[in-house]
């Protein structure tokens, strides 16, 4: 009895020796993040505050419920900084609604192996950092600019659900000055107006993505940015001059043409109105005196003249003959 104590003792104190002194209950220096784009690929970065020793470094990630899905990977040194470590993780199958994983850390931290459980459950859907969009598009017109784009590698399920970010600049200018839209829907499409842009002027854009932050079971970083599309809007033709003297002809044609009637028309009844008020009732005696209208054309001070005139002919021949003027 004695001895199966001692051998029970002694396995627990070898346990506790892999456990505690293996480096399990040891605090991990610096953090670790693991990002997964839901589908089958894991990108871990580990951020170290100090020195931890020339590794090598191992992440090994265990299916808490699949067995036989373990994965690995080992973490490389980033050559612009000595204090980061990042490797890239290939699951055998696609990350499922109901996948968890056991995350450990395991290495050589200066001569001696620790091993750092990181992460006890490690639940994908809490850790997602989607693929960029891919092949964006845009056609710009005279009145706004279109631009499209695609995903990829996102469940249906998830695109339903995905919101999107554009940034755009002028071509020449730098991604610091850009301007940036959250876009309201799940559609992989924006519409900017032509007033937003200025003539002439070539314009870069590109688009980003991440699961809605109204969606309390999953959460999301946004992704890397996508490629750039380039557009510029496009010019209003310049109407000629002719033409556009032609269209302002056209537009006063009918008023012109209304107002040159009517004008004619109040003309003429004005006129025929004062002909009939200074011509028409001013009496004539040609009815009196048809005869000498018929001869003088009414003209009574030539006729009046040619009457003196043929008397005055007639005077000395009546003074020849003796006779008074008066007849006596």
């Amino acid at each position: 009895m004695g001895g199966v104590v001692w051998q029970l003792g002694l396995q627990l104190c070898i346990a506790a020796v892999l456990i505690f002194g293996g480096g399990r209950g040891r605090e991990l220096s610096g953090s670790l993040s693991c990002l997964n784009n839901y589908v089958t690929t894991v990108s871990c970065m580990w951020v170290t505050e100090k020195p931890v020793g020339d590794g090598p470094f191992h992440l090994h990630f265990t299916n808490l419920w699949s067995k036989g899905h373990n994965a690995s990977c080992k973490l490389t040194a980033t050559e612009s900084m000595q204090n980061q470590y990042h490797c890239t993780i290939h699951l055998a199958s696609q990350i499922l609604e109901t996948d968890g994983y056991r995350v450990s850390l395991q290495g050589n931290f200066f001569g001696h192996n620790h091993t750092h459980m990181t992460f006890p459950e490690y639940n994908p859907r809490m850790h997602i950092k989607l693929d960029p969009p891919l092949n964006i598009q845009s056609n710009a017109t005279a009145s706004k600019c279109q631009i499209w784009w695609s995903v990829w590698n996102v469940p249906w399920y998830l695109a339903e659900i995905l919101q999107y970010e554009l940034q755009y600049k002028e071509y020449s200018m730098s991604w610091e000055v850009a301007l940036n839209k959250t876009l309201p829907s799940s559609l992989p499409q924006v519409e900017i107006e032509a007033t937003e842009l200025r003539s002439g002027i070539a314009y870069a854009a590109r688009v980003r993505c991440k699961v809605s932050e109204n969606e309390n079971s999953y959460h999301s970083q946004w992704s890397e940015w996508s490629q750039t599309t380039v557009f510029q809007r496009t010019d209003v033709p310049k109407v000629s001059e002719k033409i556009l003297n032609t269209k302002i002809m056209q537009y006063l044609f009918i008023p012109l043409s209304f107002g040159t009637l009517l004008y004619l028309f109040w003309t003429c009844k004005l006129s025929s109105r004062a002909k009939s008020l200074t011509c028409f009732n001013i009496p004539t005696p040609a009815a009196f005196f048809q005869p000498l209208y018929s001869l003088h054309n009414g003209n009574f001070k030539e006729a009046q003249m040619r009457l003196l005139q043929k008397k005055t002919l007639h005077l000395p021949q009546v003074q020849a003959s003796g006779m008074s003027p008066a007849g006596t």
